[in-house]
């Protein structure tokens, strides 16, 4: 809440009961989703109503480490301050519980409106009756080149190529601000700077995570496997799409939504907002919105196939084939 945007606690935790003014130390289970759901959104509101000076929460996230949900733009701010816990840290937690010990949390932050953020558009404009869009996020928590860098590795690539390549359409580039905010900046660029849907052949949308390793834990540490978790990955595409991509991404490890199934991640407000065709890809990986989402996660030879295949999905488009 913007009252706590700095504040200072000294309790103790507890973890049952009534928690007037102390910590109260709630545990809610990952659901492999980016936002609340419902039912971790009624376990949050079933700890404010036991009155707690702030919430320390631990998401049970399988990297053992800090996890972050994503927010939405009408979220009321909770009531007290909530503050996460990694997993690793459950048995500190249950010690000072056992203990009764208060803790000290200092918090010294400042609380802002209206902060400018700007999304990065590039066009090829060939005074065509036909643009395609490319689109990518590029904000994120911690460092997250896995969920992040394919997608600005592919749009950056396929930008180089736009010069000489696809000529018989426009092209236009957007990497987009604000997603962990409920996607506003492709919402600002959609409202404000995007071609109509009428004037879009297609749209694709280089998602999260779209080329990132598999990872193995042994029960002390974790391994990599260089290969993509197909499981975790998935191609998106409208039903006017579907030929085209079945064949661009035949034999790649993952899995195909299609129509409305596939409107999905910012998809969804393109989808909403009227454009027809589109195609893209979302996904997770093992550190998704963790602080060990770093440069170990993805690397050239599971991305290269998906740049690939994205180059032949935009082929056939510019060649009206599809």
């Amino acid at each position: 809440p913007e009252a706590f945007a700095s504040f200072e606690l000294t309790a103790p935790i507890v973890d049952r009961g009534d928690a007037q003014g102390r910590f109260l130390a709630v545990s809610m289970q990952y659901d492999q989703g980016a936002y609340l759901s419902a039912a971790q959104h009624d376990v949050l509101d079933r700890a404010f109503g036991r009155n707690p000076g702030a919430v320390l929460m631990t998401i049970e996230h399988g990297s053992d480490e800090i996890f972050l949900y994503n927010v939405a733009q009408p979220d009321k701010p909770w009531p007290v301050p909530v503050l996460l816990l990694a997993p690793k840290h459950a048995a500190v937690v249950q010690i000072a519980i056992s203990q009764g010990a208060a803790i000290t949390v200092s918090v010294k932050g400042s609380y802002q409106r209206d902060v400018a953020a700007r999304n990065i558009v590039g066009r090829v404009d060939r005074g065509a009756a036909r643009t395609i869009v490319v689109s990518t996020p590029v904000t994120s928590w911690f460092t997250s080149t896995g969920e992040r860098a394919p997608g600005i590795a592919c749009l950056l690539a396929l930008a180089r190529h736009a010069p000489s390549r696809w000529m018989n359409c426009n092209v236009v580039f957007v990497a987009t601000s604000g997603h962990e905010i409920g996607h506003e900046g492709m919402e600002q660029f959609i409202s404000h700077e995007a071609p109509r849907p009428s004037d879009t052949v297609s749209w694709i949308h280089l998602g999260a995570s779209l080329a990132c390793y598999q990872w193995d834990h042994n029960g002390t540490q974790w391994n990599v496997r260089k290969r993509v978790d197909g499981l975790k990955r998935v191609f998106l595409r409208s039903n006017s799409l579907e030929r085209v991509t079945d064949k661009a991404f035949a034999g790649l490890n993952g899995w195909f939504a299609t129509g409305d199934a596939a409107a999905i991640g910012e998809l969804r407000e393109v989808h909403r907002a009227g454009y027809a065709h589109f195609a893209g890809s979302a996904g997770m990986h093992q550190f998704f919105h963790t602080r060990m989402d770093s440069a170990l996660v993805t690397g050239p030879e599971v991305l290269e196939p998906v740049l690939h295949a994205f180059e032949t999905v935009l082929d056939d488009i510019d060649s009206g084939s599809s």
